[in-house]
């Protein structure tokens, strides 16, 4: 009895997916009950359901795009375009000819990106670890030449003053190389070991061991900026604390009038500097109410435009100063050739 059990339980897992216990009754399989239409249509054409089936899996698969392109995150349907309001613009239909007069093609230049000017110089056998020097080096980086002088004295760390030696000697090579200090920036700095020196320590009752001291080398490079570029952060409120003190102290010797002083006062103060970031940003807001256009845009354009005109001011005088030097030695070289004729 359980041999003839055993069996029924094998065969109905195999075949139908049903277990059975010893003494259990076998449910059978209900087979689906068709009428005699669908019997008749079956003999007739036996590859009407294979049909059948693959229409509907058609349709499956034409509703499931219908669904994905329905769905919000989908940037193909129009519907979920983001809508644009445009206010204060004159919008008229404007008759163009599809037909050019112009014959010769038109010609697209790609203008190549402005190279980087750079200065390095390299200090070695610097005593410091790479442990000491390279959280002093980090805040430095983007930072104008001036400003970065002014925080290493401030560090009040023994490791600084190497870095501040190192910076002082690629400025002095750039200066006699003829680029311009006030607009030198610090570009990179490098660190990395150097050469490890055998020295001796001493311990009681005579006794020597060896020891190592570790070495550094410093490459800082400097980047002079365009003259534009530099004004650009002026402009925006971003003057370093040491550009504002030395062009107060300009502005005392040329005994500036009280429009000089004005015109300069976005860079002088802190108060001016905040003022300035004000006013840009009313400038925007009131031209993007008259023009209808983005507000980065219209902001962006308002700096491009007073950074032109400062660094036109800032190169014209820079020039003539440069003349007025080259003129002064000449007449004191002509002074000192007629004493010593």
């Amino acid at each position: 009895m359980k041999q003839i059990a055993f069996r029924l339980n094998h065969i109905c897992q195999a075949h139908f997916g049903l277990r059975t216990r010893a003494g259990s009754i076998i449910k059978t399989i209900v087979p689906e009950k068709k009428t005699r239409e669908q019997i008749r249509l079956e003999i007739e054409d036996p590859f009407q359901a294979e049909r059948l089936r693959q229409i509907q899996l058609e349709e499956d698969a034409k509703n499931f795009q219908q669904y994905i392109y329905n769905l919000k995150q989908n940037d193909t349907n129009p519907k979920n375009f983001i809508k644009v309001k445009v206010n204060n613009l004159d919008v008229s239909k404007i008759e163009t000819n599809t037909e050019t007069e112009n014959t010769a093609p038109f010609i697209v230049k790609k203008i190549p990106k402005q190279e980087k000017i750079l200065i390095s110089g390299i200090r070695r056998k610097v005593p410091a670890s790479l442990r000491r020097l390279i959280p002093i080096c980090r805040p430095l980086i983007n930072m104008h030449l001036y400003q970065a002088q002014e925080a290493i004295g401030d560090s009040g760390r023994k490791a600084a003053q190497f870095l501040a030696k190192t910076l002082v000697m690629v400025r002095s090579h750039a200066v006699q190389r003829g680029y311009d200090p006030e607009r030198l920036y610090v570009h990179s700095i490098q660190v990395g070991r150097y050469k490890k020196f055998k020295k001796a320590r001493f311990h009681a009752k005579a006794r020597i061991n060896p020891a190592f001291r570790e070495t550094s080398q410093i490459k800082v490079i400097l980047e002079e900026r365009p003259t534009k570029e530099m004004f650009k952060d002026f402009v925006q409120g971003k003057t370093p604390s040491v550009i504002s003190y030395l062009m107060k102290d300009q502005l005392v010797r040329e005994k500036a009038d009280y429009a000089k002083i004005r015109r300069f006062q976005l860079f002088l103060t802190a108060k001016g500097r905040q003022q300035q970031k004000l006013m840009l940003k009313r400038r925007a807001q009131k031209e993007m109410k008259e023009k209808g256009l983005s507000f980065k845009y219209l902001h962006r354009q308002i700096i491009d435009k007073e950074a032109e005109q400062f660094a036109e001011n800032y190169d014209t005088g820079k020039s003539g100063l440069h003349r007025f030097n080259l003129e002064a030695r000449q007449t004191l070289f002509k002074k000192n050739e007629e004493i010593n004729n």
